[in-house]
């Protein structure tokens, strides 16, 4: 019941008449029995239906998908199963098409820092193509680990931002709705420049995934097959970009704020611009005394070199496999040795339990190379192929 009366009271203001929550009536209502208003509607995924009473099935795909952003982006409370059996459709006394939402046990929310983290996630990757701004916004998220070095992460999200907003702006197919050929010799190339900075991402795991995220996610995909069978031009993507305008109050607490913080950004006059260039003859300064430090041989630079990193995981390997050979031929010479001059030297009782085990640790040992070898070895190579880099 409560969530239901907090999901009405969220969609009261006047713009989004179209949305409806049944009331409730806790009088009538049970442990068992929950009691709410009869609102009967047309199924969503009714095309058929939809179009009978004299409705646009895509100006009701536009709708859901505003409906779940204004909730994830401005309420933060949202609902996780919106399935055609949870969402109908009914046509309103002035013609237009509203919105019933029903079975409201399944829901969610964040609190205000996600919501502002979302909120800029959304504002840097649609309208500032900056993966700074991103990354930072997925750090409000709870999406990336905290305190981590952002290179590799920053280099891969850039590459993405920048096909992102070639897209969009274009109006052509995303990657994901291209040719298999095509979507492959996409992947080769993005191996080969970026070959380096995804196997780091892959060896650091910079990412996390909050448990709340896989209700968001959830729904979205649920959303998207909804919209598709209303529209087939249906793209939550792109639906998403012109309702970021509504939210401009959110960004930094008021339209106009938000509106002034942009345009100084462009200008280079934010404070935090301002501030840099009146530091900026002490940063020049602090960069002098590392200089100097470096040429009196006071500072030692740390480098990364990932292919010395890739050599020396191998030589690991490889090592293993030899000191797996050395030992398989030690015990393998102490077991014939205890064969031939054991039972002379320390009795027949002791030498025969004796050389049965050295064959074991022998056989054990040399087992170890072959799949040292051919199975770790080669995996490696692979697992490096994959991203277009030799070992």
């Amino acid at each position: 019941i409560d969530n239901c009366n907090r999901f009405r009271t969220n969609f009261e203001q006047a713009k989004f008449k179209h949305i409806k929550a049944p009331n409730t009536f806790p009088e009538y209502t049970t442990d068992k029995v929950l009691t709410m208003e009869y609102c009967p509607g047309i199924k969503i995924t009714d095309v058929e239906g939809i179009r009978a009473v004299g409705l646009d099935p895509a100006d009701i795909s536009k709708k859901s998908a505003e409906a779940f952003l204004e909730q994830l982006c401005r309420h933060g409370f949202f609902h996780c199963d919106p399935h055609p059996g949870n969402v109908a459709v009914q046509k309103l006394p002035n013609g237009e098409a509203g919105l019933i939402f029903y079975d409201f046990g399944m829901m969610d929310e964040f609190g205000a820092v996600e919501r502002k983290g979302l909120v800029d996630f959304f504002f840097a990757l649609y309208y500032d193509a900056d993966v700074k701004d991103v990354c930072d916004a997925l750090e409000r998220l709870g999406m990336l680990r905290k305190g981590m070095d952002r290179i590799s992460v920053e280099k891969v999200g850039q590459d993405f931002i920048d096909r992102f907003q070639d897209t969009l702006k274009s109006g052509n197919e995303w990657e994901a709705e291209l040719a298999p050929e095509e979507q492959k010799k996409l992947n080769r190339q993005r191996r080969k420049e970026l070959g380096e900075d995804f196997l780091s991402l892959n060896a650091e795991s910079p990412f996390i995934f909050p448990p709340t995220w896989t209700f968001v996610l959830k729904a979205f995909f649920t959303l998207d097959g909804i919209g598709k069978q209303l529209d087939p031009k249906y793209d939550l993507t792109r639906l998403t970009q012109p309702y970021l305008k509504e939210l401009l109050d959110l960004k930094d607490g008021n339209v106009f704020q938000t509106t002034l913080m942009r345009v100084l950004k462009r200008a280079g006059w934010r404070p935090v611009d301002i501030n840099m260039a009146i530091t900026q003859p002490r940063r020049v300064g602090k960069i002098e005394g590392i200089v100097t430090r470096l040429e009196k041989g006071e500072l030692k630079p740390r480098v990364r070199a990932m292919e010395v990193e890739r050599m020396m995981q191998r030589n690991k390997l490889v090592q293993s496999n030899i000191f797996s050979a050395v030992l398989s031929c030690l015990f393998l010479n102490s077991a014939v040795s205890m064969t031939t001059l054991g039972q002379n030297m320390i009795g027949a009782s002791i030498a025969r339990p004796l050389t049965k085990s050295f064959f074991a640790a022998a056989v054990m040992f040399g087992l170890r190379v072959p799949y040292g070898v051919f199975v770790k070895l080669r995996k490696l190579d692979e697992y490096n192929g994959r991203f277009g880099v030799s070992s």
